[in-house]
């Protein structure tokens, strides 16, 4: 079996929405008031309007981890972590994402 897709919930679909659209340069392949598909490749992230948000990481492969931190900034992503070295070999930051999505960008040596 593959991974398909992860449901997350947040509480204001619209703005999740917008953030994905704003931050990430993504449009949804499907949305209506109750969710919103986003497709990366063969996975997809399906956001669900619900009465409390969806605690999740969503990680995010990077060939330049600090160029797209920046990018993700300046189009108005609120920084968690700052780009930097990890024990474990990744250079990673994190974002605060749309509910309570933390978005980190990974980059591997």
């Amino acid at each position: 079996m593959k991974i398909s897709h992860v449901h997350c919930g947040v509480q204001e679909l619209a703005e999740a929405i917008r953030w994905f659209e704003n931050v990430w340069q993504l449009k949804a392949n499907f949305m209506n008031e109750r969710m919103a598909v986003f497709s990366f490749g063969q996975f997809s992230l399906i956001l669900d309007a619900e009465l409390a948000d969806t605690k999740a990481t969503i990680g995010f492969h990077s060939e330049n981890c600090d160029q797209d931190y920046q990018i993700a900034v300046e189009r108005g992503a609120v920084t968690l972590e700052a780009p930097a070295d990890r024990s474990w070999g990744a250079r990673v930051a994190y974002l605060k994402g749309p509910g309570a999505l933390t978005i980190e960008i990974e980059q591997l040596p």
